[in-house]
């Protein structure tokens, strides 16, 4: 089982379910409550011990990956019946949210790659026909499905720009906000990502709320592991996260019987 498939049966426990017995490996009796604990600190291990960024590009985006952590954490805990309904008329729903969101990201890693490779001669803009299209599979299928998409896109950026020298932070770019267009540099697009992402995860949060749901502490704790995991998972070595993804499917399993 996947981390994020994990993550996602985990997140369907109730507060209730939490008092049901679970053994802390090594030490005894506990409870599942402790279990999203123990997990936690192994994640957390794994991030004191993964590499660290290797400039200021890259320190920019961990950022940017520490928010999507918490957007997919969400993500992986609302039921699929909620992700096409309005909670207000006009309001965005969920996936309606999510393509935004999936294809802002898209949109920005584009135009901050022009800037980057743009002659001095061209327009600062990067031209409308050059712009991504939307990709209707980005958001298709069920919260799982969109969180998975969400994570490709995030990791394309990060392969794309993470290694962007300092010298090239200051390259001029244009930014259009909601009624105004501004001059920004390379660095400004760069901290967009992860500001993008926590704008969108509150847009999220307050539309499930307004729509009856209510974060139990299961879904509070699964929120925390994505983070930590978002945060180290471009980072530390494949074998810890293989062994930290059987940690994460035990508890499930042990959740399930």
């Amino acid at each position: 089982m996947s981390f994020e498939a994990s993550l996602r049966s985990l997140a369907r426990l109730s507060d209730t379910d939490l008092s049901r017995e679970w053994t802390w490996p090594d030490k005894g009796p506990a409870d599942l409550r402790n279990a999203f604990f123990h997990l936690l600190m192994e994640e957390q291990s794994a991030l004191v011990d993964a590499a660290s960024p290797i400039n200021e590009a890259d320190r920019i985006l961990a950022l940017a990956q520490r928010a999507f952590g918490d957007l997919r954490g969400l993500l992986l805990a609302i039921p699929d019946a909620l992700l096409d309904r309005e909670h207000a008329p006009g309001e965005w729903s969920v996936r309606r949210t999510m393509e935004h969101t999936i294809g802002v990201e898209r949109s920005y890693r584009a135009n901050t790659q022009h800037a980057l490779l743009r002659d001095d001669g061209e327009p600062l803009a990067l031209a409308p026909e050059r712009r991504p299209k939307p990709d209707p599979a980005d958001t298709a299928g069920d919260a799982f499905a969109i969180a998975r998409s969400l994570a490709r896109r995030r990791a394309e950026t990060d392969a794309a720009l993470a290694r962007t020298d300092a010298s090239q932070l200051t390259r001029p770019s244009q930014w259009a906000a909601v009624k105004e267009t501004f001059a920004v540099d390379v660095r400004f697009r760069l901290h967009r990502f992860g500001a993008h992402l926590v704008e969108h995860t509150q847009q999220v949060e307050k539309t499930i709320r307004a729509l009856g749901q209510s974060e139990t502490d299961a879904q509070a704790y699964v929120r925390q592991l994505s983070i930590v995991r978002a945060r180290h998972e471009r980072r530390s070595p494949e074998v810890v996260r293989a062994r930290l993804d059987a940690e994460v499917g035990a508890v499930a399993e042990a959740a399930r019987s």
